[in-house]
């Protein structure tokens, strides 16, 4: 049962550490990557549907990442999602190079967050991405022997691409992730000093926020218990794993609150750590998810919006008559994924801007996008082009984004547009994206409570589709 156990956990990275875990992948292909039968595979995925651990894609015979699984990765990555967020943002922003995270996984390093460079030329890095070359300070970072809590940096050259790396320590001086600076070797000379400067700084917040996560989850027994009854192997691993989603604990702990019994508590343990997607401390008194998991729900959070969010943008544009959008940040800058135009007036009409960027500042979506940031920290991240009444407008419309969860403002490029935004949240409860109404002053005026309510439910039910937390079971 331990091995099934193994094999299960493995064929959910195996579809979810991918760049696009939505992407559904051939059972095959899965049964390729574990070394095990088709026949054996197919079962195995299909008990991990019924977990929804896994769900079908629309090919026969193929399978992606599922909702499950996607909650559990939000869930998990939550008490470290803002401040991940605001360290790379710091690094990237301020460089303007690509920042990244990489989490320790059964074959490597794995990235689980990132803000890539807005230079043309850059050096990329996507969530999903394996980092498995011994050479690379990412990898070497994560070493004991090579970085660990007593390395300042560890730089590398591959290719025409620098890495400095820094590693991110828990309390019990674990590595739980390793944070970097990628950047082209034409850019090296000034790049690299600024960017290990800032990464020590990024490092600090981080470890401030491991250091202050609560020792034990804040959920009760019955949350995670479920049945009565011994569940079988793959059931009661999921348990231990959504139990551990809120927080470490200990083994007893981890028992009572799965209604599992210890020995039992204790093997599947030891799965889930061979899986690579549970740790133990080095005392062995306490275990926790991986950092590795954190990754599954970035990853699949902007395909879905792509995917799903459409119809729903549709529909809140035909019933309010008026232009809609979904933005996504993208660095300091917004970027529409999903749109709807509407008519603006007889003679008029709404320049599209599917797929194209935005300065975060001037942006429909831009308050409300960077609504999880605090003042000082968005201050220090904003573009320094921008006149200095701009950015105060701007933090205004911050503070109000934040404070009442929807934000309606006149655009501060354009005379005679209005826009209304919401946020939409992701599985780790985060903001993800920003669910937008457009139109002419002439006609939001009039109908701007209505219209704000309309915007808030957008966002509220993209945010179910993606997983947000109340969508919970």
């Amino acid at each position: 049962m331990t091995t099934h156990v193994v094999s299960g956990l493995n064929a959910v990275q195996v579809v979810g550490n991918r760049p696009d875990p939505t992407v559904a992948m051939p059972v095959g292909e899965i049964a390729e990557r574990l070394g095990t039968a088709l026949s054996s595979t197919s079962r195995l995925c299909g008990e991990l549907e019924e977990l929804e651990l896994l769900e079908r894609g629309k090919a026969y015979g193929t399978y992606r990442l599922g909702r499950r699984a996607i909650q559990l990765s939000g869930r998990a990555a939550a008490p470290f999602a803002r401040s991940v967020r605001y360290a790379l943002t710091l690094v990237a922003a301020l460089t303007g190079e690509t920042a990244c995270l990489a989490a320790p996984s059964a074959h490597g390093m794995r990235v689980v967050a990132s803000v890539e460079s807005v230079w043309t030329l850059r050096a990329q890095a996507k969530v999903g991405e394996l980092v498995d070359d011994a050479r690379r300070a990412i990898v070497r970072a994560a070493r004991p022997d090579d970085g660990g809590p007593e390395a300042r940096h560890v730089e590398s050259t591959v290719g025409m691409c620098v890495e400095i790396a820094v590693p991110v320590v828990s309390s019990t001086g674990q590595c739980v992730a390793v944070l970097a600076a990628r950047l082209p070797v034409s850019r090296a000379a000034k790049g690299v000093p600024q960017a290990r400067r800032l990464l020590d700084e990024a490092r600090r917040l981080l470890e401030r926020n491991v250091a202050d996560e609560p020792d034990r989850p804040n959920v009760a027994s019955g949350q995670t218990a479920g049945p009565e009854g011994s569940p079988p192997g793959l059931d009661a691993a999921l348990r231990i794993m959504w139990h551990l989603s809120a927080g470490r604990d200990s083994l007893a702990g981890i028992a009572s609150a799965t209604g599992l019994r210890p020995d039992r508590t204790r093997r599947l343990l030891d799965s889930c750590g061979r899986a690579g997607v549970v740790r133990q401390s080095p005392d062995g008194l306490e275990f926790e998810v991986s950092w590795a998991v954190h990754g599954w729900h970035r990853a699949a959070t902007v395909p879905m919006i792509l995917e799903k969010g459409q119809p729903l943008v549709a529909e809140a544009a035909n019933e309010t008559g008026v232009c809609a959008f979904i933005t996504v940040m993208n660095g300091m800058r917004s970027l529409t994924l999903v749109e709807e135009l509407q008519s603006v007036g007889e003679g008029l009409g709404m320049t599209p801007w599917l797929g194209r960027l935005a300065p975060i500042i001037g942006s429909d979506g831009g308050p409300t996008l960077v609504s999880d940031f605090e003042a000082g920290e968005l201050r220090r991240v904003l573009p320094t082009r921008h006149p200095p009444a701009q950015v105060e407008v701007f933090m205004r419309r911050f503070a109000r984004a934040g404070r009442d969860g929807v934000l309606s403002m006149k655009s501060i490029d354009e005379l005679g547009i209005i826009s209304i935004s919401a946020p939409v949240r992701d599985s780790s409860n985060s903001v993800a994206a920003a669910a937008c109404l457009v139109s002419s002053s002439d006609y939001i005026k009039p109908r701007a409570r209505e219209l704000e309510d309309v915007t808030r439910r957008l966002g509220a039910r993209v945010s179910r589709l993606i997983g947000a937390p109340d969508a919970t079971r």
